[in-house]
């Protein structure tokens, strides 16, 4: 049977929970904070193909890069790159650093903290998969940090203020809802 106290401390976490849960849902409503969508397999893959082999010396930067599925994609065809995922959800990032421990090997690394905060200079090429939003929320920043002749691929989400070099639909595109369009940019 249980007592007074094991049924006040369910009840105070149950309480905690639904808060907790109501405040992120209104961070992502007011737009401070993204939800976790993971990116299908296809659709990593073919942004590995579209990025290509890089040349020696290049540094990727995914900004946002969840559990790093397209990070680890590209990073498989391209070991003398840097990549950089940069991710403020925890859970994601210690999916991501979880699935690095299977790839010791690649030249991979995870920070958690918001980019926003992170300087993107030493990036070659980015990659994003962000609400528009926040999309034309990093330009300013991207405008400011990255070095001329920077690529960047977006999938589904292409800057308002800034015109693309490339837009392709995704061979995935007839089987998913997103992961339809990856947009290129050159900075």
């Amino acid at each position: 049977m249980l007592t007074t106290q094991v049924w006040i401390g369910f009840i105070f976490d149950i309480i905690l929970i639904v808060f907790a849960l109501r405040f992120m849902w209104g961070m992502m409503r007011l737009g401070k904070i993204s939800p976790f969508i993971r990116t299908r397999m296809p659709v990593a893959e073919e942004v590995a193909e579209a990025f290509g082999t890089l040349p020696e010396g290049s540094v990727l930067i995914d900004p946002g890069c969840g559990d790093g599925r397209v990070l680890f994609a590209i990073a498989k065809r391209n070991p003398h790159t840097t990549f950089i995922g940069i991710e403020l959800r925890l859970l994601p990032y210690i999916l991501a650093l979880l699935e690095k421990r299977k790839h010791p090997d690649l030249n991979i690394t995870f920070i958690h903290g918001n980019f926003f905060d992170q300087d993107l200079s030493s990036a070659t090429h980015i990659y994003t998969y962000l609400y528009a939003h926040v999309m034309d929320s990093l330009l300013p920043k991207l405008l400011k940090e990255l070095k001329p002749g920077t690529t960047l691929l977006s999938v589904d989400f292409p800057f308002s203020k800034k015109q693309t070099e490339h837009v392709t639909t995704l061979k995935s595109a007839e089987q998913l809802k997103l992961g339809r369009t990856l947009y290129v940019y050159r900075f």
